[in-house]
């Protein structure tokens, strides 16, 4: 791991002027096609053809095999792999050293901020460097997100893809923050329209605060008895395939639940067919209120830019893109019994959401094109 950073900061240090304009992608957590930091990155790629040339994504180990990255724009390179993340911060200082060149940590935290106050002594320039914070950190991070405020004076711009996120930033003291919606890439058409749902479909790591012991009620429920189509739930682990004890704890009921019409699917699928998932399908998002308040979620927004309805629990993020665009059904609180209530009421109203998500996938792509969150790092 030491060789290869010391190759990519002495690769920095050899740049030549008028090489390839580049945008470089902070993301240790890219090792596979897992979660989003690949789609992510993707996104990114095909949404900066009017300003780049090339993206190059600095992931963790596994990044080359990682298919979701396959495009002739983007340039993967593994340089952490480090337990004790000291490979984070050295790749961190040498981008911070290289204002030419644009960078955005994905997935940022206050102790990214932290780092590059450090670097920052001595006047150094940092308006190259961005920072996407995805939620606001609170809890044991608190301390260092009130300490992070120091790091704005020197240029760093942090992007907030909620205005409960960039006030957050905000009030905390920083001075560059700017609002962009999450980056999401929708298909090139809109699927036919179905005149029933196909699937109930439960996408992305089953976790326990995205609402997988609901769900194993909700197939021991229809098992007992019920009209309801076959329910397709991704049982994929949480980074790196792992389960905490409760998941496994609802991921065993959902394996010996008897019912014919659930179908259980440990992979992460390719993009292919992760996508052909939503036609037809009610996606079901029984989030943690208290969790995912203000969290974007990945799997509602492809849900809609499919045309996809879908079911969320009151006070999360997607519950607001239902009461904006009448898309699906809000769960009345987190309970199994709020989410077998409101799969009944969207296969009752399924016409009418399914053509709403219609009209939401349309206004969405364009609010969350990634072209946006390219130009915000690239204007400064």
């Amino acid at each position: 791991m030491r060789s290869s950073i010391a190759h990519f900061a002495t690769e920095i240090e050899e740049r030549r002027p008028g090489m390839t304009r580049l945008l470089r992608i902070i993301e240790p957590n890219l090792t596979g096609n897992a979660g989003h930091y690949a789609e992510l990155v993707r996104c990114l790629a095909l949404g900066s053809e009017h300003r780049l040339d090339r993206v190059v994504a600095l992931g963790g180990q596994g990044i080359e095999d990682v298919s979701l990255l396959t495009h002739p724009r983007i340039e993967r390179r593994a340089v952490f792999g480090g337990p004790d993340g000291t490979g984070e911060y050295s790749v961190l200082g040498a981008c911070a050293r290289d204002p030419s060149t644009p960078c955005l940590v994905l997935t940022a935290k206050a102790m990214h901020a932290l780092a590059l106050e450090r670097w920052s002594w001595g006047n150094r320039p940092l308006r190259h460097m961005s920072l996407l914070f995805h939620w606001r950190e609170t809890g044991l991070l608190k301390r260092m997100a009130l300490l992070a405020a120091r790091c704005p004076r020197r240029d760093v711009r942090a992007i907030a893809p909620t205005r409960q996120t960039a006030d957050f930033l905000r009030c905390r003291g920083w001075h560059d923050v700017v609002e962009v919606p999450y980056p999401v890439l929708g298909p090139s058409s809109l699927p036919a329209s179905f005149p029933r749902p196909a699937r109930l479909l439960v996408a992305g790591a089953a976790r326990l605060n995205k609402g997988i012991a609901l769900v194993a009620d909700l197939a021991e429920g229809l098992a007992r008895g019920g009209d309801a189509p076959p329910m397709l739930v991704q049982t994929t682990g949480k980074r790196g395939g792992r389960h905490g004890r409760q998941e496994a704890d609802s991921l065993e009921r959902l394996h010996r639940c008897k019912w014919s019409g659930l179908h259980l699917d440990p992979s992460a699928p390719n993009r292919s067919m992760y996508a052909a998932r939503f036609e037809g399908a009610l996606v079901l998002t029984p989030y943690d209120p208290q969790k995912f308040a203000d969290n974007v979620s990945g799997i509602a927004l492809d849900a809609l830019l499919h045309a996809a309805p879908i079911v969320a629990t009151a006070g999360t993020w997607q519950a607001e893109l239902i009461s904006r665009f009448d898309c699906g059904i809000i769960m009345r609180d987190w309970s199994s019994t709020s989410l077998m209530t409101a799969v009944d009421e969207a296969l009752v109203r399924w016409t009418d959401i399914s053509r709403a998500a219609s009209v939401a996938a349309q206004q969405l792509a364009h609010e969350h094109d990634p072209r946006h969150l390219v130009d915000a790092v690239l204007d400064r």
